[in-house]
This record gives C-alpha cells, sequence and structure tokens, in this order.
C-alpha cells in the first residue's frame, strides 16, 4: 500500500501486509477469499433445476450427467479452475525461509516498473513517484513544495483515518476482553487496573520513540547525502548486511525492543490474568520450520531488518508508537483468525461429509439395496409414508408446471379446489427456494386425496403419468375415485386431458412404482472383471442393438467375457464388452405406458360421463372389449345413481348413436352408444326415459322424425302442440332443418304424430269456457252466456239461445226458441247469429280463420325437461304464427294453453303468459330482425332466467311469476337502450326530445340492479359487441339509461348491470370497469358518439324528430350540419331543387338506397325520407339506409 510494505510470501501464494499505522504486527495470510466465492456459487446453483444445471453444463461442452450435487461441483469446478501456472523464479533463502521453509523467500520488488505496485491506485503510483524524484533529487522550486504539501496533506488525512480505526479496534478489543474477563474471573477492578497501567506505559513509550525517530531521520538524511540517493528497499539475498548498517541504530532498535519487552511482561505479570487458549494453542504463537516457540513479535522483528522505506515526518513517530502495542493486538488478530480458520475448517468438514453422504446415498440407490429385507423394508417406508392421513403434503413443482396452474386465471387451481373441497392449496416458494405446492387437509386423509388430484392434473397437461407406490383403488375418497383398466393394445388411444376439459374432472393413468430390487450378488471373479472392464454391476449403460444404441442395466459378467444386461422394459441379453457402454445420464429414462389403471377423480355424474366416453373410444381400437367383455357393472341401486347396459333394436340402423346427445339431453341421463349396446346412468326415472328413447321411440322414428305414439313412459316429459297444415313445412323446414335446430337449442326431442292425434282441451277452443264464462264456438268465434247464436240441426240453422258448456268435450248446451227445450250439441254446429256478427269485427274475421287452420292440424310431441319443452313449444308456435298470421296473436289466452299443452297454470312449474307488444313497429322488427336484436333478447332472457319468445307481434315469457316479470322489465330496457345505442352510432350523436328513452326511476331500490357510473368516453367504449361476452358467460344484461332522475355530474352516465344473482353481477362489474379502463380519451372515443339513448324515429304527429350529429357517416370528410347549411342558403321549394342540394345539406351523412332522398320538415324539424318513385315519405332511418 501506499504507506506499507506488501510481501509475497511462500509458496503458498498468501499476503501479509503490513500497514503504517500501527498494524505492522497484525499482517494476515490472506486465505479463505476463493472458498467464500465458491459458496457463494454453490448456494446459487442448488436453488437451479436439473434441467437449467444440466444445459449450463452443455453450453460448456460437458456432458450433463450425474446427480443434482455431482452437476454443481462440476460446474464450480470448472468455473473455479485455477489457470496454467507459470514457471516461478528461483527462490532466496532468508528470514522468509526460515518461516515457510525452503523456496519461500521470492523476491518482491515494490518499486518496479516505476508505477508501484499494480494493486496500487494511480494517484498512489503517482504520488509514490514524486516521492522517488525527490529523493533523486529532480525537484524543484515551486513544484518540489507544491509536492511536498500534497503529501503532506494526503498523510495527514491518512493518519486521521488510521488513527479513527485503530481506536476503534482497541475499543472493540477492549470491550471484549472486559467482558471475557468478567464471566471467567469476576474481577472487574484488578481488569481496570491494569488497562490504566498499560495505557500508562504505552504513552511513556511512544513519546521515546518518537524521540528516537527523529534521531534516526537525521541520521538517514546525512546517509543519503552522503551516498547520494536513498538504499532501495529489498531484504533476502539483496537485501543489505546487518554490520554494515549503522552501530548506534541497531543499538537504539536493542534498547527500545528490551525495555518494550520487559515493560510488556512486567505488567502482565502484575495485572493482566491468564487468556484462553483458542483451538488448543497460543494465538501469538505460529507453527513454522525451525524454533516451533517463536512468536509474532520476533518474525516483525527480524522483517524490520533492512527495511528503510519509512514515511517521513510525524507519521514514524506513529509508527513507532503503534508498534510499542502491537503483540496485544497481534494476539487478537491471530485469535481471530485462528477462531475463522477452525470455524471454515468445521463448516468444509461438514459440507464433504454431506455431499459424501449424498454420493453413497445416490449410489445406493444406483445399485439398489444390499438383500431382499432391505428391500421389502424400503418399500414399506415410501408406501406408509404416502398413506400417511395426517402429513401435510408438499409437492415439488417445475416453474413450467407452476406457469401451467396458475395460467387461465387459476383455473386448474380453481378445479382442484373445486373437487378436493376439504383441503387447501397453494403454490409458491419452499424452504429451499424452488417453487412448490403446499397441501394442507381439514380432516384425515384430505391432503392425500388432494394430492392425488393435483398429480394427476400435473400428468394429464404433461401427458405423462403418475407413479406411486400404493396406488388407489375404485371407491377411494369417499368414492370420489373410479378405476378404469385400459388394455395394453390400445395404447395411446386415450388422451386424458381431452376427458378433463370435456367433463371437468381429473383423469390420469396412475402406476404401481417398481418394485426395489436388491443389487446383483457378486463374487470376487465378477468384479475384478467388471473393474478391468471399466462397468459395476447394477451400473446403467448403453448397449448397441444393430446399429442403435439401447438403455439398459448391469446385472453380471460371464466367464467368457461377456456382459449381462437387462433392458430397459424387461429382458436379459448377453452382450460383448465393446457393445456396452456407460448411460450417458445418471438414471434410465422413465417410460410413461398410456395404457393399464386409468383414475378419473370427480363428481360421480362426470366421472361416469367420462368413463363411458373411455370405453367408447377404446372399443373403436378393439371392437367388443367393453361392449361384450367388460361392460360396466351395475351396483343394484334402484332408486338412487347407477349405471345400466341396453342392447339396441336391429331396426336402430345407428339411429340412436346420431342422436345420443339428444336423447341425453331430453331424458337427463348419462348415455353413450358403445357398438351394439348403450350405457345408461342416472337416477332410476333417467334411466327409464332414457331406455324408452334407445328401445322405442328414436329406432322407431322415420327420417322426418314420424312417431306412431308416445311411449308411456315418456309421457310425464312430454308435450303436444297443433301445427296447421299449412303451416306444417315452415315449422319443419327443408330435410327438417327448422326442427333439428329447434331441438339442438333446447336440447328436447320432436316427433310428428300420426293425423288424427289428440291433444288435451284448451281452454278457449270449441266448447271450452274461457275468462269472463266466454265460450268458443263455431268459426273461434266467441260468445257470452246467454247470447243469441244459431244451431245446427237436421242440416238446418235453426235460433237458440246458448246457456253454457257442456258435460262432453267440445259442446255446448243450447236452448230452441221454437219450443224452449234444452239440448246438447257439438260446437262447431253451433255459430253467432248473423245479427250479431253484422259489420264483421276483426275477432271473428280472425276466429274463422283460425278455426279453419286449427281443423284437422298436425301433432307435434316435444319431450324433453319442462322448461326446455315449453322453449321448444313456443318456437313452434313462432314459426305457425309466421305461416298463419293471427293464429295465436288472435287469442292469447289458446296461445298460453297450448304451449302449457292444455294444462292451468297451477298445473305446471313453468308457467307461461302473453303480452302484446306496445312499441313501436321500428322495435319489434330490431328485435326480431337484427342481430343485435336477437341477441339482447337472449342475453335479457338469461339475465332474468326465463324464456322469452316473440310470436307474431306478442312477447311470450316462461318461467316462476317473479321471473317472467323481470324478464317482461329486461327485454323493454334492452329494447330502449339498445336500439337508440344502435341509432346514435349511426347518427354519431344522440338527440334530443321525447321518446322511449331508458329510465329506471327505481334502479337504486332494487336488488337485481347494480349500478356503476362511466364518463361518456367509457359509455360510447363499451359498446353491445364489447359487452356480449361479458352478458353471455356471466348470464346478465347491461344496458345506459338516462340516470332516472338521480343527480348525475355533467359527462357522467349511468351503467345497470341486471341480474337475478348477485355473484355473477360482481364479477360482470369487474369484467366492465377493466374494459372501461381502457377506454380512448373523449375526444378519440366521440367520434362513434355517445351511448345515451336517443329517441326513436317514430311518426312525426308523436315525435320531434331531431337533427343528426355533425358526426360519424363517411370518413373521408366531416359531417355537416343541416341546421346551419339550410340557414345559409335559400330553402328548397321543389324536390328537384331537395336533390340537387343532398351532397350540400347532407355532406358525410350515411347513404340511403337507391331512389331515396333527404328532405327537410320545418313543422317537426327534423329531416325525413323521400321515395322519389311513389313519394312514400318516412322518419325512420333504418328502412332508407343502404346496406
Amino acid at each position: 500500500s501506499r504507506h506499507g510494505v506488501l510481501v509475497r510470501c511462500g509458496r503458498g501464494g498468501g499476503t501479509l501486509r503490513s500497514e503504517s499505522k500501527g498494524k505492522a504486527a497484525r499482517g494476515r495470510i490472506a486465505s479463505g477469499g476463493m472458498e467464500k466465492k465458491m459458496e457463494k456459487k454453490r448456494v446459487e446453483l442448488k436453488k437451479l433445476s436439473m434441467g437449467d444445471l444440466k444445459q449450463k453444463l452443455k453450453d460448456r461442452g460437458m456432458t450433463p450427467f450425474g446427480s443434482k450435487p455431482e452437476l454443481i461441483e462440476r460446474l464450480i469446478a470448472e468455473e473455479f479452475k485455477p489457470p496454467p501456472s507459470a514457471a516461478k523464479p528461483k527462490a532466496d533463502d532468508g528470514v522468509f525461509a526460515e518461516v515457510f521453509g525452503p523456496g519461500g523467500g521470492e523476491r518482491v520488488d515494490l518499486d518496479a516498473a516505476e508505477g508501484g505496485h499494480p494493486s496500487m491506485s494511480l494517484e498512489a503510483k503517482k504520488d509514490k513517484k514524486d516521492k522517488k524524484d525527490k529523493k533523486d533529487g529532480k525537484d524543484g522550486g515551486k513544484d518540489k513544495g507544491d509536492k511536498k504539501d500534497k503529501h503532506h496533506h494526503h498523510h495527514k488525512d491518512h493518519k486521521e483515518h488510521k488513527e479513527q480505526k485503530v481506536h476503534k479496534d482497541h475499543k472493540e478489543h477492549k470491550e471484549h476482553k472486559e467482558h471475557k474477563e468478567h464471566r471467567e474471573h469476576k474481577e472487574h477492578k484488578p481488569h481496570k487496573e491494569h488497562r490504566e497501567h498499560k495505557d500508562h506505559h504505552g504513552h511513556k513509550d511512544g513519546a521515546k520513540d518518537k524521540k528516537d525517530k527523529h534521531e534516526k531521520k537525521d541520521k538517514d538524511k546525512k546517509k543519503d547525502s552522503a551516498h547520494g540517493a536513498p538504499l532501495p528497499f529489498s531484504f533476502g539475498a539483496e537485501a543489505a548486511p546487518a554490520d554494515k548498517l549503522d552501530e548506534k541504530d541497531k543499538k537504539d532498535k536493542k534498547d527500545k525492543k528490551e525495555k518494550h519487552t520487559k515493560d510488556a511482561k512486567g505488567n502482565k505479570e502484575n495485572k493482566e490474568p491468564p487468556r484462553p487458549t483458542p483451538m488448543g494453542q497460543s494465538p501469538s504463537k505460529r507453527p513454522r520450520k525451525g524454533d516451533q516457540q517463536d512468536d509474532a513479535e520476533d518474525f516483525w522483528n527480524q522483517l524490520s531488518v533492512g527495511m528503510e522505506f519509512l514515511p517521513e515526518g510525524d507519521g514514524a513517530a506513529a509508527i513507532e508508537k503503534d508498534i510499542a502495542a502491537s503483540p496485544a493486538v497481534s494476539a487478537a488478530a491471530a485469535a481471530r483468525a485462528a477462531a475463522e480458520e477452525a470455524k471454515a475448517e468445521a463448516a468444509r468438514q461438514r459440507a464433504a461429509a454431506a455431499e459424501a453422504a449424498e454420493e453413497a446415498r445416490r449410489r445406493e440407490e444406483e445399485l439398489g439395496p444390499p438383500d431382499e429385507a432391505t428391500a421389502e423394508a424400503m418399500m414399506a417406508a415410501e408406501a406408509a409414508l404416502e398413506q400417511d392421513p395426517n402429513r401435510e403434503r408438499r409437492v415439488p413443482l417445475t416453474a413450467k408446471q407452476a406457469e401451467a396452474l396458475r395460467a387461465g386465471g387459476q383455473r386448474w387451481l380453481q378445479r382442484l379446489e373445486s373437487i378436493a373441497r376439504m383441503s387447501t392449496i397453494s403454490v409458491g416458494p419452499g424452504d429451499d427456494g424452488a417453487v412448490e405446492a403446499k397441501i394442507t387437509g381439514a380432516q384425515p386423509g384430505a391432503a392425500r386425496f388432494a394430492e392425488l388430484c393435483l398429480r394427476c392434473l400435473l400428468a394429464s397437461i404433461a401427458n405423462e403419468t403418475v407413479e406411486l407406490r400404493v396406488p388407489p383403488s375404485a371407491g377411494d375418497a369417499d368414492g370420489a375415485v373410479d378405476i378404469l383398466e385400459i388394455p395394453e393394445e390400445a395404447d395411446s388411444v386415450l388422451v386424458p386431458q381431452r376427458l378433463i376439459e370435456e367433463f371437468g374432472v381429473l383423469v390420469a393413468f396412475v402406476h404401481e412404482k417398481d418394485r426395489i430390487r436388491p443389487r446383483p450378488m457378486s463374487t470376487p471373479e465378477q468384479l475384478e472383471l467388471g473393474r478391468a472392464l471399466g462397468l459395476a454391476l447394477g451400473q446403467a449403460v448403453e448397449v448397441r442393438y444393430g446399429e442403435d444404441w439401447f438403455h439398459a442395466k448391469v446385472v453380471g459378467f460371464t466367464e467368457q467375457g461377456t456382459v449381462s444386461v437387462e433392458w430397459l422394459g424387461g429382458g436379459e441379453a448377453e452382450m460383448s464388452p465393446v457393445d456396452v457402454r456407460a448411460a450417458s445420464i445418471a438414471q434410465m429414462p422413465k417410460l410413461h405406458p398410456m395404457h393399464g389403471r386409468l383414475v378419473l377423480i370427480g363428481e360421480v355424474r362426470a366421472r361416469t360421463a367420462a368413463k363411458f366416453r373411455a370405453m367408447c373410444l377404446i372399443d373403436g381400437r378393439l371392437p367388443g372389449h367393453f361392449a361384450e367383455r367388460c361392460p360396466p357393472q351395475p351396483t343394484g341401486n334402484l332408486f338412487g345413481f347407477d349405471v345400466a347396459v341396453v342392447p339396441l333394436p336391429s331396426a336402430d340402423g345407428g339411429a340412436c348413436a346420431r342422436q345420443r346427445q339428444k336423447i341425453a339431453a331430453a331424458s337427463e341421463a348419462v348415455v353413450e352408444v358403445v357398438g351394439k349396446h348403450a350405457f345408461i346412468a342416472g337416477e332410476a326415472d333417467e334411466r327409464r326415459r332414457a331406455q324408452a328413447f334407445l328401445t322405442q321411440l328414436v329406432p322407431q322414428a322415420g327420417p322426418f322424425g314420424d312417431a306412431t305414439e308416445i311411449p308411456d313412459e315418456l309421457g310425464d316429459c312430454c308435450s303436444k302442440v297443433r301445427v296447421p297444415l299449412t303451416a306444417v313445412t315452415s315449422v319443419s323446414g327443408t330435410a327438417r332443418s327448422n326442427l333439428s335446430r329447434i331441438e339442438e337449442e333446447t336440447r328436447c326431442l320432436a316427433f310428428w304424430l300420426p293425423p288424427g292425434a289428440e291433444v288435451m282441451p284448451r281452454a278457449g277452443e270449441l266448447g271450452a269456457v274461457g275468462s269472463a264464462g266466454s265460450i268458443m264456438i263455431s268459426g273461434g268465434a266467441v260468445s257470452e252466456v246467454g247470447a243469441s247464436v244459431e244451431a245446427n240441426w237436421a242440416d238446418a240453422w235453426h235460433n237458440a239461445t246458448l246457456l253454457g258448456a257442456g258435460e262432453a268435450d267440445g259442446c255446448v248446451r243450447v236452448q230452441w226458441e221454437y219450443d224452449g227445450s234444452e239440448q246438447e250439441l257439438e260446437a262447431a254446429h253451433v255459430r253467432p247469429r248473423d245479427d250479431t256478427t253484422a259489420g264483421g269485427s276483426s275477432a271473428s274475421v280472425a276466429g274463422g280463420s283460425r278455426g279453419a287452420w286449427l281443423r284437422g292440424a298436425r301433432v307435434l310431441a316435444v319431450v324433453g325437461h319442462e322448461r326446455a319443452r315449453v322453449a321448444a313449444v313456443l318456437q313452434v308456435l313462432a314459426g305457425s304464427e309466421t305461416a298463419c298470421p293471427g293464429l295465436w296473436t288472435g287469442a292469447l289466452e289458446e296461445a298460453e294453453s297450448e304451449a302449457r299443452d292444455g294444462k292451468t297454470e297451477e298445473e305446471v312449474l313453468c308457467g307461461v303468459q302473453a303480452f302484446m307488444h306496445d312499441g313501436s313497429t321500428a322495435e319489434l322488427d330490431w328485435l326480431r330482425s337484427s342481430s343485435a336484436g336477437q341477441q339482447a333478447l337472449r342475453h335479457a332472457a338469461r339475465a332474468a332466467n326465463c324464456v322469452a319468445q316473440i310470436v307474431g307481434q306478442a312477447f311470450f315469457f316462461a318461467g316462476f311469476p317473479a321471473e317472467r316479470s323481470r324478464g317482461r322489465e329486461y327485454v323493454d330496457w334492452a329494447c330502449r337502450s339498445r336500439m337508440q345505442q344502435a341509432i346514435a352510432h349511426l347518427r354519431g350523436g344522440a338527440a334530443t326530445g321525447r321518446g322511449r328513452v331508458l329510465s329506471v326511476v327505481e334502479a337504486d331500490m332494487r336488488d337485481d340492479v347494480t349500478i356503476m357510473v362511466v364518463d361518456e368516453a367509457q359509455a360510447a367504449f363499451l359498446r353491445p359487441d364489447r359487452l356480449g361476452p361479458v352478458e353471455r358467460e356471466l348470464s346478465v344484461l347491461i344496458v345506459l339509461d338516462d340516470g332516472g332522475g338521480s343527480a348525475m355530474e355533467a359527462g357522467s352516465k349511468r351503467l345497470l348491470i341486471c341480474g337475478d344473482a348477485e355473484a355473477q353481477r360482481r364479477k360482470a362489474r369487474e369484467r366492465v370497469e377493466a374494459l372501461a379502463a381502457a377506454a380512448p380519451p373523449l375526444a378519440v372515443a366521440g367520434a362513434a358518439g355517445p351511448v345515451a339513448s336517443a329517441p326513436v324515429a317514430v311518426a312525426p304527429d308523436t315525435q320531434k324528430r331531431p337533427a343528426i350529429a355533425a358526426t360519424g357517416g363517411d370518413a373521408k370528410r366531416p359531417r355537416a350540419d343541416p341546421r346551419a347549411v339550410l340557414k345559409t342558403i335559400p330553402w328548397p321549394s321543389t324536390i328537384n331543387q331537395w336533390g340537387q342540394l343532398q351532397n350540400k345539406i347532407w355532406a358525410g351523412h350515411p347513404k340511403l338506397q337507391r331512389g331515396w332522398i333527404r328532405c327537410w320538415s320545418r313543422s317537426q324539424d327534423s329531416e325525413y325520407y323521400l321515395r322519389l318513385s311513389d313519394k312514400l315519405t318516412t322518419f325512420n332511418i333504418n328502412e332508407v339506409l343502404a346496406s
């Protein structure tokens, strides 16, 4: 260093550093730095996985094999590999030869290369060069003074720093010593006196040392003047001989040494208690060649001989003062160094022992246990550990597995939690820093079951298998586990992950771990032969067979010199040693056979469905394996969940396989067609319905779905609906396409019954008593009891009075006017009297048409769940209404009864209610025709949990009363909000004026509505196409209203999230907030226009038409404001003038259909549209926009 001596010591490469401020005696051998770096690197590598370690070896061009500790040590050895050692110069003998042995005294010239030691800083090198120039007499005048001042200030700073450091060291040493001696001897006072006495002598010695230093300095200057240049610092062979030194200088040093030693010994004998000796020897003594009793003080005294490079001025005196107190400091430093060295040595021994134990364990695993009993004990221990019901489980995870568990909103973790409900699974770093899954159970066995679920899931995702010492059995975990044996011939037919995705269960192949085999018994001859070949019994090898290499294990050696090996997967062979080589990996790779024990975990219905699907797939590869040889066996549970195998009739022809999903949905059972058999699972009534479908109804139905009759087993899940003959084609569609679509949407099955099939009487039909006591008679006319009618008798019509309904179905009682007698006639033979129907009311006309349409109508039987049946029937009614307008909308009461299959409201769970549409025709057309309107209708029905269907001009709602009420409101809200959004989007802005603007006044008081407030930019961004996925996934409806009278801040809009389930609304709000956060600024969003409601275009006598905004339309140019343009030009007075000014007044507006032009109404202050061909006008822009 700048003010000290740096010496390279001995052949070990250590370093002794003598510093200038009292630390000359505290020189230490710098060792252990490389060990610390290696240990730090070892800790870092332990955190990596095996794959990462092998990749690092590959990157360095090394073969990746061995256990994890071996890989780590190989990487460390490669990284810290010492460079090739250069030839060393011959060492000199001298004082270092006595300490470090022969060859330990290599010469070190600190003034080499003019710049000093290479470890010096640039400033230190510069100062040293200045000092050398000064001694050589090269400095002059002012430069010499500047350098001297600079050196003086630098030395002063260095001195202050060193004094602080020495003071701190003395303080720490004093506190440590006081604490130790107080604990051992409880003699605080003598210790204090000793310290004071020592400090007093140190002060006196320091003053005398300072005086001696000044005298020595003067002599050195005289000596330098005599010789002309200072003597270079050197030692060993080139050091100045002792007899050439100044005799007085040697005498002064000797006197100082004797006095200092005498004072130290006196203080030690009188005051200082004995010090403990660390590690069994004195810290001040260091073993060396020769005299073993020499201490560090003797070493530094010998080292000081011939050293002339010392600082000038006060620094020399400070050094001499510190040297006087150096023995105690040296002893403490040596004690600390010895303790650290002992601690490091103990750590190295522990690490070596652990590494040896790990190597022995790995070797034992590779070779196997020594005997059969040990192998059995090891397997029993593994089995006991796996089956421990109370043990907390920790499953190590790779980075890829942890990422897969967290992907998709943690859907896999949610799947695990839904199946293993009594356990808690958390993924995070473990104690060693590696990622792991920690599993805890709320009851015994829960954690074990959760671990099985997790391992099955991870194996299925990676297309691997699970290996356990004790595989699960059917019925484990309270019946949540099912087992299916897959033959080896069907290997890889099943993909467990597909079954997991389709059925929501956990599926994986689980195999028993291979038995632990004892290591092969070897004779001395075999061991010797193996050593000669470089192989060992039980070693993993690679064997060449033909042109390829295969994995195997050595099991023995023969006298002929061949090697007996066992192939991976079974089988043994004797191979020539030239065809056998050590395996490139420590262990043979694991095989993952996709056959054997297939474990299915989950709810009983879901896992049974997955099991049936697996059987069907295997039977496709091995026909008859499950259908005939290994069919599922029923448990004999007559009333609960069970399975059944039903042989299909010969007339099936594949119809049951094609209609399997519809049969399963309609019967609500699990159905799978396997070969010529059908596997059925479910409750007793579900199995009964499925069997009726499979054996009676579906196989006998023709290509158009005609059935002779409905089996009695399906009578309680069947509804019948009448379809006029003129509407059969409309309802059925080409090649039954419409009916197939209705079946898929509603998950029902529909069959045409033979002509003349009867249905239950409907409310409001001929002879039936309707509301207010009305009775329907011939022609669909409705007559009140007591009304005058005409009745047919003997093919002649006579006047009579209607008395009421008859006893027989479809009959009425009348009283003849000519004699007053009463008679019961068929309602079809009674008609209103001509004078009562004069004028031909629309109801009578419609009734007459209805009677003709329903006379001889076909009957369609719909089979399925009640709510699904009603939905299918309403779609059939809509198709009939399209072909026969007014058929059902002319008699809503009878239509409701038709949807209920003639039953009353009290007899059904899913009631039906119909309402005529009270809005505009445009709204109804938008709901019925546009894709956005149909989507709004479906989402409103799903949010209300009801069935909604448009039939002609009427809306039909099915469900519980509260659901029907909500459904009607939601449809109206969706129509008002969404249609206005579409119109506002086309216009580019919201219009003002009266109209059907959505305003939900009681929104904040409803328990089915969640309110959000968004700004205009967010409202414009939240279009139905962006909100549609949220509504569809969470069964909610999201609309915007005008605030419902609430005080809203300027630029704010109110968003209503509607739905029956609060949890779904909460999730929807989170999704909407995330969408709103991505909304662009208002300036960008303004081009799309606000989403707030705009008035519907209706007739000019009911609404004031707003002006079209000045944005949107043609993106190539800005949209003009018609009002502003018309104020700047003369008002057009003819159609021709309006046509010529179209591009000027309505520049940038959407194009109209060919033949239409825009005009402006002064009275309505709004635009309207005129067709040139017939002068037809309309205010509805939707009717005239170009497609």
